[in-house]
């Protein structure tokens, strides 16, 4: 019965064990045989469609043109795709290994790298193009190595012709993978490579390439050489690429290959008692080894390890048995419980790098604990918490660390976003709007309507009885007035070039304008509020059901008059006989003087502190009021307001827990870049007509 893509997958994930096959090899492998090949990975990655997918990968090898085949499908998956190496990815395995956006090793895996293997059948010029095409495919796949660790061709070459295995730690040293797998200790022994299991993957892959030379139908006893395309070098056609593994107790010693003329497929020998022996012991060891760090940690039992030996499982599946034995002793998660903790190196680390940014977007001095990040680039820094060791040099890589940073577990899109808040908060406190000269501040806990208790609704304090001490009970008018928050917001794109190419320039540059945009916003809609109604006198009032300014309250000049002493002292003396909503009077001060730029110049002059040289000429508001100016107001008109801290005419205020704008990432890393939503609570409106005064100016 043929297997399918869908056998591959189990428990919604994508589970590649045994023999890496071609296409063809697949279509008459034998149904006992454990394999898996391209076109099988790429049926099964449909089938699981386009989100992110995690994929088990235990593979001693096999063809390595079909390790780059599927290597091609996973990188190319829309949702990215996370390899967790359990047990080994040697050989082609380790190459389809590169695809993966994410890559990980549990603690007692390994993988292997080394040169890619074949025979030919005929004469000398034959097995001399084979030795070319073989060159030739070595620095191919050395050049897939090299981009996914950030080490040079050269270096990655002499590696694979050095036949060299990797422990997971060592393989995330080198470049070769990305992180130890989530619930595998990280500090476990790593397996032993000694010469029993070279010697045992060399006969393993050996039999592989054998077994596929004797099924393979129709092959003949030479294959006939095609010329070479420019550029390319001559091969034979019908050469194929299982990867065959040199005996490492004799390097020198040739492949063996078939004769010429042997067409047949050749009686199978001889059962070799010793060899069978061999195996067994091989097989046990590699049990053994595989199990030993979740013994040490407690995960397994000896009787779990000695269960797989007993019923003659397979190395190359022990590591499925295993963790679907641990998996199965997992306790069901109980209630969450939190604890005191100190700060561990790796939150001081995030935290040191959140503020370096912030350091570098604001042009501040940074701590001490984000001095040593200060030259790390937003790369580097999405580098360090995926714990690679290096960055690549070209643009496509230092775009592929961003985006597994992006869609890994990795902290790196919070510490990102933090340091924009951090920063977007400091350029909003920097921007000063002229209305929160003229309005008080309050806390909005929710977006229902808020009350206000003003000045002078507080009860008078009464007399205390001095036979018994008795305080009295006193009325307290409560304001009818009520404001609230609304919810504002908008979206921003950090483009992909922005961000791989370290522009914090350009970060900085949307910093500002979104910290000054949201600042002009607040002083539009506070204007649009106090200016708004009838001859913009403002809205209306729920306890007079008039607007703010009016003649009927004394809150409105009657005559329109330029700014002199004689209009201004009008408004000042309207100020100081305003009463509260209890009848008491107040005793306000004129304090702000606001006005459009009109009239500017004439609020400058009436304040400017000139000494004047006879008492007649004196003027009595030098240093008595501020101006403040704004366009928001256009015309002669002007106001005179008292101290926000004694009779607020207007308030505004932010939704509790945020003291400025936020950015909040909505999509992260991808073909455009990072999107965000700028958001923002804020609310503002009248409370009462007490501490203002208006004149239509002349």
């Amino acid at each position: 019965m043929r297997r399918r893509g869908a056998d591959l997958i189990i428990g919604g994930e994508l589970v590649l064990s045994g023999y890496v096959m071609s296409d063809e090899a697949a279509g008459w492998a034998w149904e006992e045989e454990i394999f898996f090949c391209p076109a099988m990975v790429r049926e099964a990655l449909l089938v699981m469609g386009e989100g992110r997918i995690t994929v088990r990968l235990n593979s001693g090898g096999g063809d390595p043109v079909a390790g780059e085949a599927i290597r091609t499908a996973l990188q190319g998956h829309p949702g990215g795709c996370r390899v967790i190496v359990e047990g080994q990815a040697s050989s082609a395995a380790s190459l389809l290994l590169m695809g993966a956006a994410q890559r990980e090793m549990t603690a007692g895996s390994f993988i292997m790298l080394h040169n890619p293997s074949g025979y030919a059948y005929g004469g000398a010029e034959d097995h001399r193009a084979q030795a070319d095409f073989l060159d030739m495919l070595a620095r191919v796949y050395a050049q897939v190595y090299a981009d996914r660790s950030g080490q040079s061709i050269e270096a990655v070459l002499a590696i694979m012709n050095a036949e060299t295995f990797y422990s997971a730690s060592a393989a995330i040293e080198a470049g070769f993978a990305d992180a130890v797998a989530d619930g595998t200790d990280a500090n476990a022994a790593p397996p032993s490579f000694d010469d029993a299991l070279r010697a045992r993957m060399q006969r393993d892959m050996t039999a592989y390439a054998a077994m596929m030379r004797d099924k393979s139908p129709g092959r003949g006893t030479a294959a006939p050489r095609n010329p070479a395309a420019p550029g390319g070098v001559p091969a034979p056609v019908a050469a194929t690429m299982e990867h065959v593994m040199p005996d490492p107790t004799n390097p020198t010693a040739p492949v063996q290959t078939p004769a010429p003329t042997q067409i047949q497929t050749p009686p199978s020998p001889a059962p070799d008692p010793q060899a069978a022996i061999m195996a067994e012991r091989n097989r046990v060891t590699m049990i053994q080894s595989m199990a030993r760090p979740f013994v040490e940690a407690g995960r397994l039992t000896d009787a779990d390890v000695t269960a797989l030996i007993n019923d003659g499982t397979a190395a190359d599946m022990a590591g499925s048995r295993f963790m679907a034995t641990m998996a199965q002793r997992e306790p069901a998660p109980g209630p969450m419980r939190v604890t005191e903790r100190g700060r561990d190196e790796t939150e001081t680390r995030r935290l040191g790098m959140e503020g370096a940014l912030v350091a570098r977007l604001t042009r501040a001095e940074p701590a001490d604990v984000s001095r040593q990040y200060m030259d790390f680039s937003i790369v580097e820094m999405a580098a360090e918490r995926l714990s690679q060791r290096r960055v690549p040099g070209h643009f496509a890589g230092r775009e592929e660390t961003l985006r597994m940073a992006f869609h890994s577990t990795s902290d790196f899109p919070a510490l990102l976003e933090n340091a924009m808040n951090r920063s977007l908060a400091a350029r909003y406190a920097q921007a000063q709007p002229t209305y929160r000269r003229i309005a008080r501040q309050r806390t909005y806990v929710d977006f229902r309507d808020h009350t206000t208790v003003r000045v002078g609704d507080f009860p008078d304090l009464q007399p205390v009885s001095p036979e018994a001490g008795e305080l009295k009970a006193g009325s307290f008018s409560e304001s009818k007035e009520k404001t609230k928050v609304l919810a504002y917001g908008v979206q921003v794109l950090l483009s992909r070039q922005l961000l791989v190419n370290d522009s914090l320039d350009g970060i900085m540059q949307v910093l500002n304008d979104r910290g000054n945009a949201v600042a002009r916003f607040e002083d539009r809609t506070f204007y649009t509020m106090m200016l708004g109604g009838s001859n913009a006198d403002g809205p209306t009032l729920l306890e007079t059901t008039r607007q703010v300014f009016n003649t009927t309250d004394g809150t409105k000049a009657g005559t329109a008059a330029a700014i002199n002493i004689a209009s201004l002292s009008l408004a000042r003396a309207a100020l100081r006989k305003r009463k509260s909503l209890d009848g008491a009077e107040l005793e306000l001060t004129a304090a702000i003087l606001l006005c459009g730029p009109d009239k500017e110049t004439e609020a400058q002059q009436i304040l400017a502190p000139i000494q004047a040289q006879q008492a007649g000429n004196v003027n009595p508001f030098s240093g008595v009021m501020s101006p403040v100016i704004t366009a928001k107001i256009t015309g002669n008109a002007w106001y005179v307001f008292a101290s926000v801290d004694e009779a607020p005419c207007f308030e505004w205020g932010l939704l509790e827990g945020y003291a400025a704008p936020r950015f909040r990432m909505e999509d992260p890393f991808g073909v455009q870049g990072t999107k965000f939503s700028l958001e923002h609570d804020f609310g503002c409106g009248a409370i009462d007509f007490r501490g203002g005064y208006k004149n239509a100016g002349a």
